[in-house]
């Protein structure tokens, strides 16, 4: 197991490679998070209209971890791989647009959910099969009554540079 170097800013979960294969760890303190993301209907609708890359979960036995993290590991996901991984600081100012409006696409939808994004990386998006799709599963938090958009000045640091 590998885990990726880039993945250690959010304490949700992290992304590892196994035999050329990608997943995604949710860690046990973002299980409640996790469940209602996936019981809201959010992911079922995002992925639903190819705005967010899907996944299947995979049973611990078929991908086992280190001891030391196994027993932080609420459920392990392997998303669809992408062929092609590309950065912003590589992209036209087309690609940027787009999907600074996937982003804001995304958030008005999670808002419905009463899940919206924790997170709002440019980094989270990555173009497949030509358009823009968000990339990070947990970037999804339960809506606290009153609180602003938390992930609006990582936006505005990333998409109107």
């Amino acid at each position: 197991m590998q885990k990726e170097h880039s993945s250690f800013r959010d304490n949700s979960g992290f992304v590892f490679y196994q035999n050329d294969n990608v997943y995604r760890a949710v860690s046990n303190t973002y299980q409640q998070q996790f469940d209602s993301f996936l019981s809201s209907g959010l992911y079922s609708q995002l992925v639903e209209q190819d705005l967010l890359i899907p996944h299947q979960e995979v049973p611990a036995n078929d991908c086992p971890l280190e001891n030391s993290l196994a027993s932080q590991v609420y459920k392990i996901l392997a998303p669809e791989k992408l062929t092609y991984i590309s950065y912003p600081y590589e992209w036209c100012f087309q690609q940027l647009k787009d999907a600074a409006l996937l982003t804001l696409d995304i958030q008005l939808k999670a808002l419905e959910h009463n899940m919206p994004l924790k997170d709002a990386s440019a980094f989270n998006v990555q173009f497949h099969r030509g358009k823009p799709v968000f990339i990070d599963t947990l970037s999804f938090d339960n809506y606290a009554e009153g609180k602003p958009w938390v992930a609006y000045r990582q936006f505005s640091c990333h998409f109107l540079a």
